[in-house]
């Protein structure tokens, strides 16, 4: 099967006992059926803290899958002090399962080709985006398609990359760019067949120009989005929290969250938040890469009966993770008097949040099902989540 995978993608190395943000370390680490039995031969190394009869004994059931069950601060048994895998070194790189060895590896297996991608979940990653600003990503020929309305699909993705890769090269907000993307997309999805002409139509530059002028005469009231911002980032962070994960990041911005929402100066807080934009804008280039990326291995995913709703619905997600990021970074930034972000900021946080939101896609569906009276967002709670 041809494989298609973006331009960045084999400069990528795992930097390993230098990580500042470890992947043995608070959340699920899948073990495949075939590890697992090729566990229960094996034994533990010796130097592995709590001995059990073999490796199969330190997996556990969570959530309807078997994970390495980790110790009480949260952290694989097999990670050493140095913050290098014990089992690597007793029986080399084939005795991890599917998901150590492929992370931060990610792999779409449509019917006709295969994609490969990297996840944001490793600060390896985000350093790549920052050291290269621009990426490239392949698109599997049309004719290769195995049905019109598929190769519709595939269109819209490049399209949606292509109108961000526009907007970062124009220096537009990536809030702007979203809320075109999101607009389009609910309209074509309102008709009754986007075609290639309605396709092409709603992406053309003067289509798009007259639609940011229409938009550039909406109110969007940054404190409402704020508001909306700070209560997403607490609901998400619950589960995390009774957990005990991820308190070093969690913590500071969730105690300022829970300020937030006790009260505030709306003339200060105003000022505040564009001060905090102007200090965002920096980091500009390196959140186009996160969301193209973004768009590429999570717009379009393989499914027997993948349609433009799904599209809709993961460019939610998508939207919903940034704007915890950025609304995370804004809480960093009240807590540093306003200093610049470091970009050990905004790296740490796009990783933590990331993977928080890492969800199957029935999850992201059942979250969306329960947080909101209808799964598929109106354009207006776009723009109260994105503002401008």
């Amino acid at each position: 099967m041809n494989r298609l995978q973006p331009d960045y993608y084999d400069t990528f190395t795992c930097i390993a006992g230098d990580c500042p943000i470890t992947c043995c370390q608070e959340w699920k680490i899948s073990v495949d059926d075939d590890t697992a039995r090729h566990w229960k031969k094996l034994a533990p190394p010796e130097d592995v803290e709590v001995q059990k009869k073999n490796l199969n004994a330190y997996t556990i059931r969570k959530d309807g899958e078997r994970v390495i069950g980790l110790t009480p601060d949260h952290k694989c048994p097999f990670l050493s002090r140095n913050k290098l895998c014990k089992l690597v070194r007793a029986y080399g790189d084939t005795v991890l399962s599917a998901t150590c060895q492929d992370f931060p590896r990610e792999f779409l297996r449509f019917r006709t080709h295969e994609e490969a991608s990297l996840m944001a979940a490793c600060p390896a990653v985000v350093d790549l985006w920052q050291k290269l600003g621009t990426l490239t990503f392949p698109e599997p020929a049309q004719s290769d398609l195995s049905s019109e309305r598929i190769r519709i699909l595939f269109r819209l993705r490049s399209e949606s990359i292509r109108l961000l890769e526009d907007s970062r090269q124009a220096q537009r907000p990536l809030e702007e760019a979203l809320l075109e993307l999101s607009y389009i997309l609910q309209e074509l999805n309102r008709a009754d067949s986007p075609e290639d002409t309605r396709v092409t139509e709603y992406f053309a530059p003067a289509s798009r120009t007259q639609l940011r002028r229409a938009m550039a005469d909406i109110e969007l009231p940054p404190l409402d989005t704020l508001e909306e911002c700070n209560e997403l980032l607490q609901d998400l962070a619950v589960n995390y929290r009774k957990e005990g994960l991820y308190p070093t990041y969690l913590d500071p911005v969730i105690a300022r969250a829970e300020a937030l929402s006790e009260g505030y100066d709306p003339v200060v807080l105003s000022g505040q938040w564009a001060g905090f934009q102007k200090d965002f804008t920096t980091w500009r280039p390196l959140l186009y890469a996160y969301l193209e990326n973004e768009l590429y291995s999570g717009l379009l995913l393989p499914g027997s009966h993948p349609d433009l709703e799904t599209l809709l619905l993961h460019l939610e997600w998508i939207s919903l993770t940034y704007a915890v990021i950025r609304h995370s970074l804004f809480l960093v930034w009240l807590g540093n008097r306003e200093a610049p972000l470091s970009y050990e900021a905004v790296r740490n946080y796009l990783v933590i949040l990331n993977r928080m939101t890492g969800y199957n896609e029935e999850d992201i569906l059942e979250y969306l099902e329960n947080s909101f009276e209808d799964p598929l967002w109106d354009w207006g709670y776009f723009a109260l989540i994105l503002g401008r």
